[in-house]
Order: C-alpha cells, then structure tokens, then sequence
C-alpha cells in the first residue's frame, strides 16, 4: 500500500505542473523561448544556405551580370541596419535614459539611409536606368541604348516621405495621449498635412496614368522635393510644445514651483504624508501607511500639463492585484489630498499612477 501511494503521489506531482502550472514562472521564460527560436531559425538558414548547389573550389568567382534591360538594385545594409536599431529602441525602453535616446537616433539614421538608397534606385531606373541592350537586326547587329525614363508601359511611383510623416504624426498623437492634450493637437496636424500631401501626390499619380490611357506611354511624375518648410515648421512647433510642456518658457511674473530642480519635494505645514511627481517620475519609492485607520495622502504634480495620479493596488509593484484606490488624475502644476481608506497590516501593496505604469512605488503598512 505504501509503494502504491509512493507511486501515485509520483505521478500527481508530474502531472501537477502540467493541470495547475505556475504562470508567472512560465511567462518569464517567454524571453528565453523566443531567444532559442530565433537561434534555430537562423541554425536552420545557416544549415541550408551550407547545402544549396555545388561551390567552386579553387576557381575565381564570377561577377554577376543582369540580363539586357533589366536593373538589379545593388546590395544594401540598410534592412539590417534598421532592424538592428528597431531591436536595439525596443531593448532600450526598458533601460531608459541617453540609452534609449541613441537608440531612437540610430533608427531614424538607419531609414533616412534606406530612403536615400531609395532615391538613388529611382533616378537609376528614371534618369540614367542601366545601358540596355535592344535587338536592331535579329540576324547580326545590335543598338545601345539609354533611355531617359522607365520603359513603356511601366510606372514607376516617385519617392516620397509623406508615408514617414504620416507615421511621425501619428505617433506624436499617440505620445500625446500619455503626455497632454497639445501634443495630440500637433499630432493631429501633422497628420492631418501629410495625409492632404499624401491625397494630392494620389491625384498626381492617377492624371499619369489617365494620360497613359490616352496617349499610349505612361510618363512617372517628376519626384516634388521635400516639405522642407513644413518638416521646420512641424519641428519647431514640437520644439515648443515640449518646451511649455516641461516648464521651459514660463514667464519671470510667475513664481516658481517649489521644486524647480527636482531635487527638493516640499512637505506639507500640517505633517500630512506628501508624494511628488516631477519628470514623469515619483518623489519617493516608498511610502509608509498606519494600518488599520483612513489616512490622508497630499499629491504634488510639479509637472507642467502632465496628468498623473495615485492608485493602490494589492500586491508588489510587478504584479498588482485588485484596486485599493483610484485618485483624480489632473495635470501639473497642481496638487490633490487623497483620503486614503484604512489597510490592513501585513498585506503587500503598490501605487502607481495610471497614466503612466512606469510610475510604481511600495505601500508599507504598520
């Protein structure tokens, strides 16, 4: 009876990770199961690149020749570059800091490099597309020509930016959404001028075409240069919307906020508990409650037009649970007493604002 209850219990405890398994265990080993599946993938290039076709040993490689009127693009770094440098923004947003502003820089490099191949690529097969050799004599003779645009019949759409404008300002909307209602008014605008540039260069696109239908030969359109005045514009405009955001461009008639430098958060006269908020960040990681009595906390947001707020959460900053309290979210410079509800001693908890989750710091309870 004892083997046989050895036995089972054996089994219920093989068999027990597989009906109740631990999903915090399993999740972070997500990072390292898609390491090892980005490994094979690779293994697996590798190994068939190792067993396509026979190699020349010993023999001078030839230099490849495309056929008559055909243009092969020269090879390019660009796609691994931009990879790399998206690789490299996403590991970076958890670092933070001058690592994620590099990152983020590099990336913009790598597809302004890509676009510029581009244009090269477009005058090449435009302006001076590669010396095609054209059959004048089917029995002996041959003509050399170049020709000054793309071949009949084909359309080749002129380089643009606007679908990267377009993407710039959607994301500054978004980044508004976190940060404050006027960098989503930019975004917008800056959307908004692109799609207009990107709905007028459509038009362009099909009065060619149009004209292809009646003439026989379909001219590209000349490439337009780029917005360069409205790029400026846009940019300057982001310059000073950040700039009033973080406090920058505030008047001399203003008196300062208490913590001009982020260094100082001013408590308050009457010994209530103050938490700050200042450069998207909490003044404090951790802050003491009395257990088992309501307590009040007062919130300083000293950043200028950033909504924060304080919410308590059961559990440890990583792994949150059922909500505590949820505080008005309001935007700086301003500040909020939050009546905080009794907790009970010995429980684990966390605040963090809603806003922006990469704001968290741990409740004591005593």
């Amino acid at each position: 009876m004892d083997l046989l209850r050895a036995l089972l219990e054996w089994v219920v405890s093989l068999i027990g990770p597989l009906v109740a398994p631990d999903w915090a265990a399993l999740i972070r080993l997500i990072p390292i199961g898609v390491l090892l599946l980005v490994a094979s993938f690779y293994g697996w290039v590798l190994l068939r690149y190792r067993r396509a076709g026979t190699r020349r040993v010993g023999h001078p490689p030839r230099a490849p020749r495309a056929p008559a009127g055909i243009h092969l693009p020269g090879p390019s770094l660009a796609p691994f570059l931009i990879s790399a440098a998206a690789a490299a923004l996403f590991f970076s947003a958890a670092l933070g800091g001058i690592a994620l502003l590099v990152a983020a820089l590099f990336l913009v490099f790598a597809l302004i490099a890509w676009g510029r191949e581009a244009v090269h690529e477009y005058d090449a097969l435009g302006g001076v597309q590669s010396q095609a050799l054209i059959a004048a004599d089917a029995a002996n003779s041959t003509e050399l020509l170049t020709p000054a645009g793309p071949p009949d019949g084909v359309h080749l759409p002129p380089p643009s930016l606007l679908p990267f404008l377009v993407s710039l300002g959607a994301a500054v909307m978004l980044f508004g959404a976190a940060i404050g209602l006027s960098f989503v008014l930019l975004g917008a605008l800056m959307t908004v001028l692109a799609l207009i540039g990107w709905l007028i260069d459509s038009g362009r696109e099909y009065r060619a075409v149009a004209e292809a239908d009646a003439t026989g030969h379909l001219v590209s359109p000349a490439p337009k240069r780029a917005p360069q005045f409205v790029i400026a514009l846009m940019s300057l405009l982001f310059v000073v919307v950040g700039g009033a955001q973080a406090g920058f461009f505030a008047s001399s008639d203003v008196s300062p906020s208490p913590s001009p430098s982020g260094s100082t958060c001013v408590a308050d006269a009457t010994g209530v508990l103050t938490v700050c908020a200042e450069l998207v960040a909490f003044s404090v990681p951790t802050i003491e409650i009395a257990a088992g009595a309501p307590t009040k906390i007062r919130f300083v947001n000293y950043d200028a037009g950033v909504p924060h707020n304080i919410a308590i959460y059961e559990g440890s900053a990583d792994a949150s649970g059922t909500q505590i309290f949820n505080g008005e979210i309001f935007a700086g410079v301003d500040e909020r007493t939050y009546d905080i509800p009794a907790l009970n001693a010995g429980a684990t908890y966390a605040f963090l604002c809603l806003v922006h989750p990469n704001m968290v710091g741990t409740v004591v309870v005593q």
